[in-house]
C-alpha cells in the first residue's frame, strides 16, 4: 500500500443495536408494564459508537463489523450513513441476527443489559477487506472478547501490519475478564494507546490500582495507557513522560451508555490532529461527558467546536 491513506480513522469489531429507557430500578410485574420517562435506540459498540462519534467530531471515518439481515441491522448501517460513516466494509449475515443490547437505564446513569451477541462472534474480514482496513492513518480495534472469529491470531495480524505500514493503532475491549487475557496478551505489542475502563483492565491485570494497572499493560508492549476511570476522570501513563490524572467535569450524568467509547473516539481526534497526549485526554473527558448528558451513545455530542468549546468552560470535579 503506498501514498497517503484515504481515511482518518477505521473502527473495526463490535457494533450493536442498543435499545434503551431510563428509568427503570426494577423489572416490570408479570404482566404489568412501568412507565419510563424516554426510550430511543442507537448505534453503539466499541467500534460503531467509536466510529459514529469519531465521524461527528468531524473525521473521516469508516467501520469494519458484521450485521444481520434484519431490520437491526438496517437500521444500523442507515444511521451509520446518517452520520457520515462510510460502511462498505460492514458484512452482511444472512444466518445470525444483529448483535443487539436491551438497556433499562437506572436513576444514577448505570445500568445492565439484556444481550444477543448475535453477528459480532461471527465478524472476520477478508484479506481484501483488510488492505481497505489499513487505508487509514489510525487503526481502532475494538471489542476484543466479543469477536469470536476474529479474536486471536486474525486480529494480532491486523495490527502488526498496520504498525508496519506506520499506522496509529488504538485498542478497547469489552466484558474483559481473566479469561480474556490469552487473546490481549499477543496484540499489545502492537498497540499505541490502549483505552479501557479501570474495571476491565483491572479483571485482566489482577490488580486495582490505576498505577500498577498502566504498568502491566506498558510492560507487555503498549505504548501509552489510558484507563477511564468512570466519574473519577482518566488515569494516564503516557509512553514519553511521567504519568498524571485528570478530572473529569461535573455534570448532571443522565446515562453512562457509550461514555467509554466515546472518550475513545475523542483519543483518536486528538490523536488525529496532532495534540499531545495530555489536551488529547483533556478533550476525550469532555467528549464523554458530553455522551453522558443523554440517552444513549451519542447523548448530546453535537460537534468539534462546541466541544472543543466546553473542554475550555465547564467545570471540573475536585481531584
Amino acid at each position: 500500500m503506498t501514498g497517503d491513506p484515504t481515511h482518518d480513522v477505521s473502527a473495526v469489531g463490535f457494533l450493536v443495536i442498543d435499545v434503551l429507557c431510563r428509568y427503570a430500578e426494577t423489572l416490570p410485574p408479570p404482566g404489568g408494564a412501568t412507565f419510563v420517562d424516554e426510550a430511543t435506540m442507537t448505534v453503539a459498540g466499541t467500534a460503531g459508537a467509536t466510529a459514529v462519534d469519531c465521524a461527528i467530531l468531524g473525521l473521516k471515518t469508516q467501520i469494519a463489523a458484521r450485521v444481520g439481515r434484519d431490520v437491526m441491522g438496517e437500521f444500523l448501517i442507515a444511521q451509520l450513513q446518517r452520520y457520515g460513516v462510510e460502511t462498505g466494509l460492514i458484512q452482511v449475515d444472512d444466518e445470525v441476527q444483529t448483535s443487539t443490547s436491551l438497556l433499562p437505564i437506572r436513576p444514577d446513569g448505570s445500568r445492565a443489559a439484556f444481550f444477543v451477541p448475535g453477528t459480532s462472534a461471527r465478524f472476520l474480514p477478508t484479506e481484501a477487506e483488510i488492505r481497505r482496513i489499513l487505508d487509514a492513518r489510525i487503526v481502532h480495534l475494538g471489542g476484543t472478547g466479543l469477536l469470536d472469529a476474529f479474536d486471536g491470531a486474525a486480529s494480532e495480524a491486523l495490527l502488526r501490519r498496520a504498525k508496519a505500514l506506520g499506522r496509529t493503532t488504538v485498542f478497547d475491549l469489552i466484558l474483559a475478564n481473566p479469561e480474556t487475557v490469552p487473546k490481549v496478551l499477543p496484540l499489545l505489542e502492537h498497540i499505541d494507546y490502549v483505552v479501557p475502563s479501570i474495571h476491565e483492565a483491572a479483571a485482566m491485570a489482577g490488580t486495582s490500582a490505576p498505577a500498577d494497572v498502566a504498568r502491566w499493560f506498558k510492560e507487555r508492549g503498549v505504548g501509552t495507557a489510558i484507563l477511564t476511570l468512570e466519574g473519577d476522570g482518566v488515569y494516564v501513563d503516557p509512553a514519553d513522560g511521567a504519568p498524571f490524572h485528570l478530572p473529569s467535569h461535573r455534570i448532571d450524568v443522565v446515562d453512562t451508555t457509550g461514555c467509554g467509547d466515546s472518550f475513545t473516539a475523542g483519543v483518536i481526534v486528538g490523536l488525529a490532529r496532532g495534540w499531545d497526549i495530555r489536551k488529547v485526554c483533556r478533550f476525550a473527558n469532555t467528549v464523554a461527558a458530553h455522551v453522558a448528558l443523554g440517552l444513549g451513545s451519542q447523548g448530546r455530542l453535537a460537534s468539534f467546536d462546541a466541544t472543543l468549546q466546553a473542554m475550555e468552560s465547564w467545570p471540573l470535579r475536585a481531584p
